[in-house]
């Protein structure tokens, strides 16, 4: 009996508890929800309003620069015939190296540099590259403001950005927009890494800088290229190593090839040589791709044993080599895969080599 009494002791336990939980949750259901934390209210991030500080710490490094050309005096005039154009440019050392686009400097008889504080001083050209629309300048002044320049900085794309020079000569000014793209291939120079970026540029603005939103230089306006809304400006991650080639060694020096080509462009092409594949249709003749053997319509795939993801890589792959070193050119010809070895030559200047081999 004692059994019994125990198990309808437990039955009736359960029934009342049962009941007891149906109870609750039809009339107190708010005692059902899990304990929780206290939620804190979470403050909206500040809305900036202003980048009037960025703008006015960067500014100080971006000059004015005055290009006087000297004309040949006419038989029929006693006055010297002076052509005064100009451009921007941005400080980059305390030791007041300047960095500007090559057009801007192109056949100066003098060029003179005014910082925004009102001091102005004659710029020496210490070198530039035609190949990628770049000069440095130096001024003989101390205590100069600069901006740091880094291979580093590479920005995204929706980054805000403003563009600070002088258009037209008149004045300093800054417009802002936001980074469109970046790195991709436009083909308007011979080596190209551009940011794309629609802020608002015009004649003059070329050499300026162009900053994110918290005063990093990103890149060098280059307004000979910049139409329609949207502006181009060379990456410092391409400057950087032009400008210290050109601060220690006066100029750039580049490996060379002599060979042009392009990447595939139709499906069949994708499909038969693969899209890291590079059509070669120019060869210079004696050149040091001729001397290795490659031929018209060769594949080329790798160099060095790597795969060319992009253009640029081909075109860094060659020109960082130096004079003299060795590369490994993987080829498919004839359905075959065939390696050729190249010795790489200094690159000759842009302006003396034929344009079928311009590019590499």
């Amino acid at each position: 009996m004692s059994g019994i009494r125990i198990i309808g002791f437990v039955i009736r336990s359960v029934l009342m508890g049962m009941i007891a939980a149906v109870f609750l949750f039809i009339f107190f259901p708010e005692l059902l929800k899990p304990i929780t934390e206290p939620q804190l209210p979470v403050e909206p991030k500040p809305i900036i309003t202003s980048y009037a500080e960025v703008l006015e710490k960067a500014s100080d490094a971006v000059v004015n620069i005055r290009k006087f050309n000297i004309q040949e005096q006419q038989p029929t005039s006693n006055r010297l015939n002076v052509r005064v154009s100009g451009g921007s440019g941005v400080i980059i050392s305390d030791l007041g190296y300047v960095v500007t686009n090559y057009h801007v400097v192109l056949q100066a008889s003098e060029l003179t540099v005014e910082l925004k504080d009102g001091r102005t001083a004659i710029a020496q050209l210490v070198g530039f590259d035609a190949a990628t629309d770049l000069a440095v300048l130096k001024i003989p002044l101390a205590d100069v403001p600069y901006l740091i320049m880094s291979s580093n900085q590479r920005g995204s794309v929706g980054d805000i950005v403003f563009a600070i020079g002088y258009p037209f000569g008149a004045g300093q000014v800054s417009t802002m927009g936001m980074v469109s793209a970046i790195g991709e291939q436009f083909r308007l120079s011979e080596y190209e890494d551009f940011i794309l970026a629609d802020v608002i540029t015009n004649p003059g603005n070329s050499g300026g800088a162009l900053i994110n939103a918290n005063g990093d230089l990103l890149g060098i306006v280059s307004s000979r290229f910049s139409q329609a809304g949207i502006s181009f400006a060379i990456s410092t991650s391409l400057a950087m190593d032009v400008v210290e080639q050109i601060v220690t060694h006066g100029r750039v020096i580049r490996g060379w090839l002599g060979f042009s080509g392009r990447p595939p462009v139709d499906k069949a092409e994708v499909e038969l040589y693969g899209e890291s594949s590079y059509i070669i249709s120019g060869i210079s003749p004696n050149g040091p791709a001729a001397v290795a053997g490659l031929k018209l319509n060769d594949v080329l795939t790798k160099i060095n044993g790597k795969t060319l993801t992009t253009i640029v890589d081909l075109q860094t792959a060659i020109a960082s080599s130096k004079p003299g070193q060795k590369l490994t050119i993987e080829v498919i010809r004839d359905n075959k895969s065939l390696t050729l070895i190249a010795e790489a030559s200094e690159r000759p200047d842009s302006e003396n080599i034929s344009p079928s081999a311009i590019n590499r």
